[in-house]
């Protein structure tokens, strides 16, 4: 078993979560830009919480994006049907 991993807010003693700071809320995103569970990033459920609210409202801001672009991916692949 691997050890637990410790909420990055809880030991930096940061209470609320500014939706202002991108650097730190893209450390909690995946490459696609979906806000990463509790289990892969350590962060404790009252941070968690705030961690969506805080990337919910940069997105509705413009600061973050809804999603990457997926160059390549599915463009490329997708052929309509006759």
């Amino acid at each position: 078993f691997s050890r637990r991993k410790v909420c990055q807010f809880c030991v930096d003693k940061i209470e609320d979560i500014d939706y202002k700071e991108t650097d730190r809320l893209k450390r909690f995103l995946s490459d696609r830009f979906m806000i990463e569970a509790r289990r892969k990033t350590g962060v404790c459920s009252r941070h968690q919480r705030a961690l969506a609210r805080a990337v919910k409202k940069a997105r509705e801001l413009a600061l973050l994006p809804f999603t990457s672009s997926h160059k390549g991916s599915f463009a490329i692949n997708f052929r309509p049907r006759n």
